[in-house]
């Protein structure tokens, strides 16, 4: 059927939505590895951690003992001493985890930023809307990976809690030191495996909001048609267009006339401007054409420079209606330039006498 959103959308499309702020993205993803590097980084800021909290309970232990009676005072140098302990170690993984999801999230939308998304809508407080988008197969697929994740996630925390628990009681006979560390190992690697589990479901995900997002933006043969017509653009647009890429071209052309040898003109409509290097080119080349107010601009800025004009209208006529700029007069004209460049050199070998 023509209506049906069958082809993929065009590049013009594609631009439109992303002014909308409609790119494709996958925060399943972007949550996955986030998690992932968060854990990746406490382990690896595991032992600064370990003796970090050993000394803060030292600390606190001391300044526990030191408390003769709690008052205001007391209360808010507790407070201000847990607050500052606790940021320490905080900070480094906030930034991380804000660094990687920034980055993660800019890679897919190409660090598209719009704020109309943002803006309060009516539609948005729809309740019929609402329950559309409630029972819509995207929903029903968002509950099914949920399911998924809690079932699978669950499984891999249950394997890891049976293989920790029967190797638990070999910790008893360890030093207290080494225990922490076996089992907060064990901790992190249940961790690491749940990461990895989300991470596996989060670019399955990636994969569906990619195909999901495709399909939203895809066109109907007539939208294509319709764009494709809006492209071309208005005629009196376009003719507005050719107009100014006209003037640019005329004033780029007239400023190579002060190179020319010769202008060749008749009183008012034509003038052709040639110049001939007797190292490069076979035969004189036109370097500039007009006709009316461009072929009067021609003659003016000649006679600012000095250039010859020579009127000899025929011969004007047919050179600017023969001869494109920048190419060599075709032989026909050869004897009738030649006898105008011999008099324009023949005068100027005479002015300088």
């Amino acid at each position: 059927m023509a209506g049906e959103r069958t082809e993929k959308a065009t590049p013009k499309r594609r631009q439109d939505e992303r002014k909308k702020g409609n790119v494709f993205q996958s925060r399943d993803i972007c949550v996955a590895l986030n998690l992932l590097v968060m854990f990746v980084a406490l382990k690896s800021l595991g032992g600064y951690l370990y003796k970090y909290i050993q000394q803060t309970m030292v600390l606190f232990f001391k300044s526990a003992g030191n408390i003769t009676s709690l008052n205001y005072e007391t209360i808010s140098k507790i407070t201000t001493l847990a607050i500052g302990r606790t940021i320490v170690p905080a900070l480094p993984l906030l930034l991380i985890s804000g660094a990687t999801f920034f980055l993660l999230s800019g890679f897919q939308t190409r660090f598209v930023f719009n704020t109309k998304r943002l803006a309060f809508k009516l539609d948005r407080l729809n309740p019929i809307n609402g329950l559309k988008n409630f029972f819509s197969i995207r929903s029903y697929a968002q509950l099914i990976k949920s399911i998924l994740v809690i079932v699978v996630v669950g499984l891999v925390i249950y394997s890891g809690i049976k293989d920790f628990s029967e190797s638990v009681f070999s910790y008893y006979s360890m030093p207290v030191a080494q225990t922490v560390y076996y089992v907060a190992n064990s901790v992190f690697d249940l961790f690491i495996k749940v990461c990895a589990v989300v991470v596996a479901i989060g670019i399955i995900d990636y994969f569906y909001q990619w195909w999901h997002y495709e399909k939203s933006i895809r066109m109907t043969k007539q939208e294509i048609k319709e764009e494709f017509k809006m492209m071309e653009g208005d005629p009196a647009i376009k003719s507005e267009l050719k107009n100014r890429q006209r003037k640019i071209a005329s004033a780029r052309m007239i400023q190579r006339v002060p190179k020319a040898d010769v202008v060749i003109a008749n009183p008012q409509h034509y003038a052709v401007a040639l110049k001939y290097n007797i190292h490069k080119n076979d035969a004189p080349v036109v370097i500039a054409k007009g006709r009316d107010y461009v072929a009067l601009k021609i003659k003016e800025v000649a006679a600012e420079h000095g250039i010859k004009i020579e009127e000899t209208p025929p011969l004007a006529r047919a050179l600017y209606k023969s001869v494109d700029i920048d190419c060599e007069i075709p032989p026909e004209f050869y004897q009738a330039v030649a006898e105008v460049l011999s008099y324009v050199y023949g005068v100027g070998q005479t002015d300088k006498n």
